[in-house]
């Protein structure tokens, strides 16, 4: 170079070519640009190393690496040795070593990675988390060794190295941080706590910059406990049931309603494999309730087998848990979903033997869809009983991309451009359904094909969709669209002479009611105070704040949805209005009354 530029000297090239030159970086460009990818590198380590340091004393961390994360923590580690700022990377490291301390520690003591919500713990409950740290502290020490050792480390390579090696200074590089790092609260101004919530599977560095993003922009300085009502604990009794089925399988695909399955009486033939089965008198069928109206929210309730709303220790403390219980009573557990890993927030994942999730196989499902979880199933090592749940993507939109991969005809409806939108959107939720249904005709017959012994699979979904009814699009709002979703039974013996199984005698199911059920074919009775007959809920997607719910009163054939409220208000005794009705048809189909008509002819029901 002929002249100065940025603290370089004459004929010192520099580079990452031109761009360590413009970064103040010293010295022969080769030399220099291995010497930056190499401080990089180990610095990136040294930010993912307390999870595997804490993987050695303990199975409460699952963190996996993921290469797109990866790559971006190696980013910012470049930059801020470009930036050749003590002060500035001190400050990072700090609120990076801050967070993880108090991750680390929570995912020793607890299990699983902190959420929002537990930060906000930390300041209106931390007389009593002092003392309980206190008093284990001789169990989880080696968490401090999981965070300080790689913490020490980074500290002192960034202001030795920094200093050693006289890398010049650039604001450019420091600049990058904070907007990568602000990206995220940023985010957190209008989204929702669900997209911040934490995956088991993910960094934990990662599930930190998330959650403290999401507290610091929503939450701090506005802590305040929501009190739920002040419920009976659940308990669990065990007997050791006869001929326990060797195999329970549980399908929750996302986003089906019960009424667009052909098998469930609608006009298309959405469902040709299971509608075979149907005819063949192997599946039985009931109107489901779903616990919640997202995926997030639904899948902590339905696993741990959860009621009413507002009930956070039955969420917390995993009594009810179908992991831990399955785990209990010798079966192997699962999770395979095609789905984030952070869908497993709050499941009981520390319970999960294998746990396989769009992360692990991203190339896979961009080539296969949601058919790779076919040949997934095929690359297990299976127990001698199995707890297997299975949550696919197919039917969420964009419905189209589900079959968007195949070359077989599953766009039997039109979905181009050439029909109205609101026509389009139908059909290719329509066709997401018929290569949804040859999905699920597989895991039966694989079932089926490769297993000794007894077998219950279960199909079911987390929320129904709205369609454009009443010009409604898509989920997250309590209307009986979203909460009408299918339960579905396939089972094989392998004596003839066994009882089958039976679902609850009841024209409605609610996704408690059939966990409770398949807590019973383990061998484990759930006893509920709580519970009052022929009372469901449905639930908004604020699992863990003031949440809106809806009581749903069972009435024979007919389901009374009464006004939302809020857990903040619920009392022990309650008038139900009416805000609609959902009156049964032949299974999967239903009626809905307007919520004027309800209004006007609804009577208001007690609830005791």
């Amino acid at each position: 170079m002929s002249q100065q530029s940025g603290g370089l000297q004459k004929d010192d090239s520099v580079m990452f070519p031109a761009f360590t030159a413009n970064f103040g970086v010293r010295g022969p460009s080769l030399r220099r640009s291995a010497l930056m990818a190499g401080l990089a590198t180990l610095t990136t380590i040294l930010l993912l190393a307390d999870d595997f340091l804490q993987q050695l004393y303990t199975p409460n961390n699952q963190a996996e690496l993921e290469l797109s994360y990866v790559i971006v923590l190696w980013i910012i580690n470049l930059c801020l040795w470009l930036s050749g700022r003590p002060w500035f990377v001190n400050l990072v490291l700090m609120l990076f070593a801050f967070m993880q301390l108090l991750q680390i520690s929570h995912i020793s003591y607890v299990g699983d990675p902190l959420t929002a919500i537990d930060i906000s713990k930390i300041f209106t409950e931390r007389h009593e988390i002092g003392g309980a740290v206190e008093s284990t502290f001789k169990d989880h020490w080696p968490a401090l060794l999981a965070w300080g050792i790689p913490y020490g480390l980074l500290f002192a390579a960034f202001n030795w190295g920094i200093r050693h090696f006289r890398i010049g200074r650039s604001w450019i590089p420091l600049i990058i941080v904070l907007l990568v790092l602000g990206s995220k609260p940023n985010r957190a101004i209008t989204r929702d706590m669900l997209a911040f919530m934490p995956g088991s599977t993910r960094s934990s560095l990662h599930n930190s910059i998330n959650v403290f993003s999401y507290y610091a922009v929503r939450m701090m300085g506005r802590e305040k406990t929501i009190k739920g009502p002040d419920y009976a604990p659940y308990s669990v009794s065990y007997t050791a049931p006869a001929d326990p089925p060797e195999n329970i399988w549980v399908l929750m695909p996302d986003s089906v309603r019960s009424d667009r399955l052909g098998v469930g009486g609608y006009y298309r033939e959405t469902t040709p494999n299971l509608s075979a089965l149907w005819a063949q008198g192997e599946l039985q069928a009931a109107q489901g309730i779903a616990a919640s109206v997202a995926t997030g929210s639904t899948l902590p309730l339905f696993m741990n087998v959860t009621a009413e709303p507002g009930n956070f220790k039955a969420l917390e403390d995993g009594t009810a848990n179908m992991f831990r219980l399955a785990k209990a009573a010798g079966y192997k557990t699962f999770w395979i979903s095609t789905q984030e890993s952070k869908m497993m927030n709050g499941i009981g994942s520390r319970f999960i033997d294998v746990h396989i999730t769009k992360e692990d196989n991203p190339i896979d499902l961009s080539m296969n869809g949601d058919k790779a979880v076919l040949d997934w199933l095929k690359n297990q090592a299976w127990g001698e009983r199995n707890f297997v749940v299975i949550n696919l993507r197919s039917t969420h939109s964009p419905y189209e991309e589900a079959y968007a991969t195949e070359d077989e005809g599953f766009a039997r409806w039109p979905d181009g451009d050439e029909v109205p939108y609101d026509t389009r959107m139908s059909n290719a939720y329509d066709n997401a359904v018929v290569y949804l249904d040859q999905i699920l005709a597989s895991t039966i017959q694989y079932l089926s094909d490769n297993f000794d012994g007894d077998h219950l699979w279960l199909f079911t979904s987390d929320h129904g969709q709205e369609l454009g009814e009443d010009t409604l699009w898509g989920h997250n709002r309590l209307t009986a669209n979203v909460a009408g979703v299918p339960i579905v039974l396939h089972q094989k013996h392998d004596d003839d002479s066994d009882t089958p199984y039976r679902l609850p005698d009841s024209r409605f199911i609610s996704h408690y009611e059939i966990g409770r059920w398949l807590l019973g074919t383990m061998g484990y009775q759930l006893d509920n105070p709580n519970e009052q007959q022929n009372v469901h809920y449905f639930q908004g997607e604020k699992l863990h704040e003031d949440n809106l719910y809806m009581q749903v009163v069972e009435n024979d054939d007919t389901l009374i949805f009464c006004r939302p409220t809020l857990v903040s208000r619920r009392a022990r005794e309650e008038a139900c209005r009416p805000d609609f009705t959902m009156q049964a048809l032949p299974w999967g189909q239903y009626r809905i009354v307007d919520r004027d008509r309800a209004a006007v002819e609804g009577e208001e029901v007690l609830i005791r």
